[in-house]
């Protein structure tokens, strides 16, 4: 095999490589929300049909007797706490407690959703700067 032919093989190769390797996208995977005053069935549906429709919302699940979402969002999705609590207010509901799985990066004391722009004080760790990581945590009522 010829010099020029061995390079053109593992350049092919190389580019294989590059796009079979996708990079890792921070995001939320999954939100558990308290949504105070929900009890009542038809507004139940009526909150968990308009949050449905959010962008990268895969599934709603609302326990009218809990007064709770819980909501799976899909891969790859550039979703906004935000914009869920918005849609909460929206509807005429309060946005409570809510813990939050969400793919992310540590920055000192801070986690952040990188895919979201968010990010969340959920206090002092021994974590130095890391690639995306999943977590699981308590988000305050309102974003900082």
């Amino acid at each position: 095999m010829s010099f020029y032919a061995r390079g053109v093989l593992v350049s092919v190769a190389l580019a294989g490589l590059l796009i079979a390797v996708q990079p890792v996208q921070a995001e939320y995977l999954r939100i558990q929300l308290k949504v105070y005053g929900l009890d009542c069935e038809l507004c139940a549906r009526g909150v968990g049909f308009s949050v449905q429709r959010l962008d990268g919302v895969k599934s709603v699940d609302v326990s009218l007797k809990k007064g709770m979402l819980d909501i799976v969002l899909k891969r790859g999705n550039t979703f906004k706490m935000s914009a869920l609590r918005k849609r909460i207010r929206e509807n005429g509901f309060r946005p409570m407690e809510t813990t939050v799985t969400a793919v992310g990066q540590y920055n000192g004391s801070r986690f952040e959703v990188l895919g979201s722009g968010e990010s969340y004080e959920i206090g002092n760790t021994d974590s130095k700067p890391s690639n995306p990581v999943e977590i699981t945590f308590d988000a305050p009522q309102s974003l900082n």
